[in-house]
């Protein structure tokens, strides 16, 4: 089987915390932002970006060393990759997917769009669709937002692991099999914020 060398790339803010003398917060504002001296400085890993990949060369350890191949189409900055999907014990090839927020795993996610207004019909119809997406429970906002997965029914035990997940804010737990393990044994005995309180309590969060 072929092997390939992929580098993934992923923004991550960078923070500090400095008082400044001035005369208007506008004032405090440009000494900020003329300020170099980054002693100190925090990393923000709750709201990093979303992971893109910058490159891929065949073989293996040959970044850089073998001439690149092109990305697949979904895979660079911004773009949206394929559909991800869970961990489930029979999954549909072809289940109907839902987005959920990348930052806390909500289903409400909404996306800018144009309306025209039609004279026949009586009523406002969809022009077109923007790639700016928002959160309605958290409020994160853009073009790469939606992680795309199969739908959870109602009341089952994977719509459990995405109410807990929401009570967490961290996304990247669907796919860890010991979160999964935990939601599935907490299904039906817990409540979701129950469940995320003892998650915590257990990973020292």
């Amino acid at each position: 089987m072929p092997s390939f060398t992929i580098e993934s790339t992923y923004r991550l803010p960078v923070f500090r915390h400095r008082t400044y003398e001035a005369a208007t917060p506008e004032d405090a504002c440009q000494l900020a932002i003329a300020d170099e001296d980054w002693t100190g400085q925090k990393e923000d890993y709750e709201n990093s970006g979303a992971t893109y990949l910058t490159g891929i060369w065949p073989g293996v350890d040959s970044a850089y060393m073998a001439p690149a191949l092109a990305l697949p189409p979904g895979y660079g900055e911004g773009e949206c990759p394929p559909p991800m999907t869970q961990t489930e014990p029979s999954p549909l090839a072809a289940s109907p997917l839902m987005p959920r927020c990348r930052h806390c795993g909500s289903a409400d996610i909404c996306r800018d769009a144009n309306a025209i207004w039609d004279e026949t019909a009586q009523q406002w119809s969809l022009l077109a669709t923007y790639d700016s997406q928002t959160c309605e429970r958290c409020g994160a906002d853009s073009n790469n937002l939606a992680l795309w997965v199969p739908v959870a029914e109602a009341g089952s035990a994977t719509a459990f692991l995405w109410e807990v997940i929401q009570a967490l804010e961290t996304t990247s737990l669907a796919w860890e099999a010991d979160f999964q393990c935990f939601c599935n044994e907490s299904y039906g005995q817990l409540t979701a914020d129950e469940a995320a309180t003892r998650w915590r309590s257990a990973a020292g969060v």
